[in-house]
């Protein structure tokens, strides 16, 4: 099958992607476009050539603009087609469909309930997805491990890849006429690949994961963030039902803080400084120390735009997980600018409590 959209958008008002949701919707039912096109909604000519072009090479086609422009657009596609007017949403002609939609959440709630089981049926598949979630995959592994996937599974599968700050989630899309022994196959080539990076083989987000198995295990978490700044701890704080798992989080930014509410001690932000090491450990054995949690995440690092005055790098950063019986930390050199690295830290964060609880 072919698939082409028509977005007709106002050409005076800033660009926004008026189609996103349609087409994101789409994706995920497993039907993608060959051809997307964005014409001006006062240029009827424009509108007519986009549309005898995507008619002539498309079996679906997509008009997505304002609601109130849809009637008149849809009067001048059936004048095309040659076929009597409607007001129907859905016109079949010359075994083709065409699909007009109003853009934003409603057109893109109606591209998921109602347009994507039409196509279903219209091609009797039944769509599916399998999701896979990780963090901090190199950019070469992960490139070959969908490389090899691919190549495993030809044309028969598709795949989604969407990443964001360091937080992977690959999409592998099937129909019901796809071999179960292939797509086992193709699942078994991710997991396997990205198995060091690996958090959910579901759509389960990080935060989501991490209260999971805090509750499970009986485990009481508390957090220290020095540069991130209750980054972390917001993105747990989003989850119902954190407060059962969650003790405290401290955002101690001044060394002053890391001393007196942590037990960092002044040797060490003198002789090593806030952003080293010792100082991460200090941090998470010092939540421990208190007897509160079971377990403990520290973070302490560089931002940037500039360096503090010890002229370490910016994007430096040491991560820490602590329990009783011992604590770990972790080395980082993340870049991008202040937002960017802030954000990467804390997904990292996120990812090796998961990894020290799982």
């Amino acid at each position: 099958m072919k698939n082409g959209l028509i977005a007709v958008r106002n050409i005076k008002n800033y660009f926004t992607d008026e189609a996103s949701g349609i087409i994101g919707a789409l994706v995920d039912g497993g039907y993608f476009f060959d051809k997307i096109l964005c014409v001006s909604d006062e240029d009827e000519r424009e509108f007519a050539q986009a549309f005898v072009e995507c008619k002539n090479f498309f079996e679906n086609v997509f008009i997505v603009a304002e609601g109130e422009k849809l009637p008149s657009l849809r009067e001048k596609v059936c004048a095309v087609l040659k076929i009597q007017a409607t007001d129907a949403n859905l016109i079949e002609a010359d075994k083709k469909t065409f699909f007009f939609l109003k853009n934003g959440k409603e057109g893109a709630a109606v591209a998921a309930g109602e347009v994507v089981p039409y196509l279903d049926r219209k091609y009797s598949v039944r769509h599916d997805r399998m999701v896979v979630r990780a963090v901090g995959v190199p950019a070469e592994r992960l490139e070959n491990v969908i490389g090899e996937a691919k190549e495993r599974s030809g044309k028969q599968l598709s795949y989604n890849l969407s990443e964001k700050h360091g937080d992977v989630r690959l999409e592998i899309l099937y129909d019901s006429n796809s071999p179960k022994m292939l797509i086992d196959d193709v699942v078994r080539i991710v997991v396997n690949g990205l198995n060091d990076y690996l958090y959910a083989v579901d759509d389960t987000p990080l935060n989501e994961r991490i209260f999971e198995i805090l509750k499970l295990r009986g485990l009481r978490l508390s957090l220290a963030e020095s540069f991130t700044g209750g980054g972390v701890a917001k993105r747990l704080i989003e989850v119902s039902g954190v407060s059962s798992v969650l003790f405290e989080s401290i955002v101690a930014y001044d060394n002053a803080s890391k001393m007196k509410r942590l037990g960092v001690t002044q040797y060490t932000l003198m002789r090593q400084g806030a952003v080293s090491d010792e100082t991460a450990y200090e941090m998470a054995a010092g939540l421990i120390a208190s007897g509160d949690c079971s377990v403990s995440l520290s973070t302490t690092g560089i931002a940037g735009p500039k360096s503090d005055n010890t002229g370490k790098p910016v994007g430096l950063c040491y991560i820490a997980v602590g329990t009783k019986e011992s604590v770990f930390v972790y080395k980082y050199l993340f870049k991008g600018d202040r937002e960017e690295i802030t954000q990467r830290a804390i997904n990292q964060a996120l990812f090796l409590l998961y990894k020290q609880i799982k």
